[in-house]
């Protein structure tokens, strides 16, 4: 009898968890992301691009200026950018798409620098910057490689240029995927709970204890982690397995600024100082306070960085086309 209660108790509370599971993935599903909007708050208008395989993804196409196209990690949502877009909207033309979900066992690595290329043609943009955030950032990197003419400009934000989980040890090793779940499957308030107590003060994941911690929970919440299915994000990150980017690094020859957040655990400094050293005109910027997404946490630091650089640029390229003879275009060279 009272293995009959056990085996009745052990299968109620079976289907109690797969019932919970469903009722959060439902809910998961259920999150509209907030929209990125203007300096006036109105939301950005969305298009949506059909790559020449049949996969459809959603991008926005705002401002007007020298262009600026932004790429997101491995959740792939363009939203990830819209501490950004109001302040640089006001100077450059703003290109951002979600990275593909429609990935299976037949595509490679290079169906997502497929898509950047696709993305610039269909839209007309023969040259411009290139702006990428962790995972986006060897996605950047292969499409520098392939076609550096295209290029005014690259800044890889935290980035990763090879799969590896060597640096984090077992334990945060473990620890990563105990944080992802409880960031999406628990209670909202209760998943809040935990990562202001314990993902944030051990650095676990994408979380960090700097000033700006609330905004990196608030968008693992509602943009990241709980709107994007793991299994999708898992498969992009897969194709990456096996290449090694760093080692195509000599051949590209565009001005690069290289962001770091000193308390990025998940993609340590040492990548972003090794991708800085390998190209051959790179500046390399610690955002300090910061982890894995500075431009979520401190955004105000980061779009000075990003802008003082782009300045730079501006000045470079006008006395560029004055000792060549030509009008400066106001661009981004």
């Amino acid at each position: 009898m009272k293995t009959g209660w056990k085996v009745a108790l052990g299968a109620l509370a079976g289907a109690a968890g797969v019932a919970y599971g469903r009722a959060m993935t439902a809910r998961n599903r259920a999150i509209e992301r907030p929209p990125m909007r203007d300096t006036n708050g109105e939301p950005y208008r969305i298009e949506t691009i059909t790559f020449s395989d049949g996969a459809m993804t959603e991008y926005v196409d705002v401002g007007d200026g020298s262009p600026i196209v932004w790429i997101p990690g491995a959740d792939g949502p363009k939203e990830t950018f819209r501490y950004q877009f109001p302040h640089f909207a006001k100077r450059h033309r703003l290109i951002s798409a979600d990275l593909r979900d429609d990935i299976d066992g037949e595509h490679e690595f290079d169906r997502l620098i497929d898509d950047v290329e696709e993305l610039l043609d269909a839209l007309g943009i023969d040259r411009c910057v290139l702006v990428a955030q962790s995972f986006g950032c060897a996605i950047a990197l292969g499409f520098a490689a392939r076609s550096p003419e295209r290029l005014d400009g690259l800044v890889l934000a935290n980035p990763v240029a090879r799969i590896s989980y060597e640096h984090l040890g077992f334990n945060r090793t473990a620890l990563v995927p105990v944080a992802q779940r409880t960031t999406r499957y628990l209670p909202t308030w209760l998943g809040r709970a935990v990562a202001r107590s314990v993902w944030s003060p051990l650095s676990v994941w994408i979380f960090d204890d700097s000033p700006g911690r609330e905004a990196l929970i608030d968008y693992s919440l509602e943009t990241g982690g709980r709107t994007v299915d793991p299994k999708v994000s898992g498969r992009r990150v897969a194709l990456l397995k096996g290449h090694d980017l760093t080692e195509d690094l000599w051949r590209i020859p565009v001005p690069t600024l290289v962001v770091k957040g000193p308390y990025d655990m998940y993609c340590p400094v040492s990548w972003a100082l090794e991708i800085a050293d390998g190209l051959p005109d790179a500046s390399y910027v610690p955002i300090p306070g910061t982890g894995h997404c500075s431009h979520v946490s401190r955004p105000g630091a980061f779009n000075q960085v990003l802008e003082s650089w782009l300045d730079r640029r501006l000045e470079s390229a006008d006395r560029a086309a004055l000792q060549a003879g030509l009008e400066p275009d106001g661009g981004v060279a």
